[in-house]
């Protein structure tokens, strides 16, 4: 039932709950009928005639929700350790707990590293709990970070932010900071296709190992962009000079003005063979 539910959400935790049933389970997937999400919190929808939810800890929050002193008990456990959860309630009354766990790519610390090595500040904005929040930043070597993030909140801190900032994200809590950012980047393997439509650019691949790059090249436009318009206006005034000094005619003028524009297109295009050294 939860598969089945989880099967219209867009979320990466939804995905993988998802993709465990079907590599465990052979069997079909329930119909669902009203399926509405929750910003923030889950999703809700109705299974065989009950109401089914499944979202965040936020949920217990909701006094209308049944569940025992030990399952509270089992939850804070989990949450101890690290985990994600997902409680998953059948009319209004908490059914399953679902503990997950987020499993670093290999080589997320190298880029992290490479991001701070670069000038930037990485910041983690994320909807899970204080631990796991934690966890991952002392991992990756985040200083900064936010935990239980809601979509909302996450806007606000992108909004409030004093410089530029590029937003990456892949889920749907990640789309309105996405598109406030100056610059947003969807993983487009895993992302939702709300991020996607509110991002900046796509990452087809959605190998992080390109972030860098990516940061890498935009850094190195910029450069070759000043470096094109400071040449421009110095062989131009230069060209100028000249010719109120009769030292070049009309035509050799004319010549040597798109001799200067060849030569800024061609330094513009070398940016198509550059790569980032490792």
């Amino acid at each position: 039932m939860v598969a089945s539910l989880e099967n219209l959400s867009e979320h990466p935790l939804g995905k993988a709950i998802v993709h465990n049933y079907q590599a465990n389970f052979q069997n079909e997937l329930y119909t669902v009928d009203n399926f509405q999400a929750l910003p923030g919190r889950g999703i809700v929808g109705n299974i065989k005639n009950h109401q089914c939810l499944a979202g965040n800890v936020e949920l217990m929050k909701d006094d209308t929700i049944s569940h025992t002193e030990a399952a509270h008990s089992m939850i804070q456990s989990h949450l101890n350790n690290g985990y994600s959860l997902i409680l998953f309630t059948i009319d209004n009354v908490l059914s399953a707990v679902l503990a997950l766990f987020d499993n670093l790519r290999p080589n997320a610390s190298n880029v992290i590293q490479y991001i701070k090595s670069a000038g930037f500040s990485p910041v983690l904005l994320t909807g899970d709990n204080e631990k796991v929040a934690t966890n991952i930043s002392n991992t990756l070597g985040i200083t900064e970070y936010k935990a239980q993030c809601l979509p909302e909140d996450k806007l606000s801190y992108i909004k409030a932010y004093p410089t530029g900032v590029c937003m990456i994200g892949d889920g749907v809590n990640d789309a309105p900071a996405l598109k406030a950012a100056q610059v947003g980047i969807a993983m487009g393997g895993i992302g939702s296709d709300i991020a996607m439509s509110a991002a900046d650019i796509i990452h087809v691949k959605d190998d992080i190992t390109e972030i860098p790059h990516l940061l890498s090249l935009s850094k190195r436009m910029i450069h070759v962009i000043k470096f094109n318009i400071i040449f421009a206006m110095l062989f131009n005034f230069i060209a100028v000079i000249l010719a109120l000094l009769a030292v070049i005619d009309p035509v050799t003028g004319a010549i040597v003005h798109n001799a200067g524009s060849v030569f800024v297109i061609v330094n513009s295009a070398m940016l198509l063979r550059w790569h980032l050294k490792s």
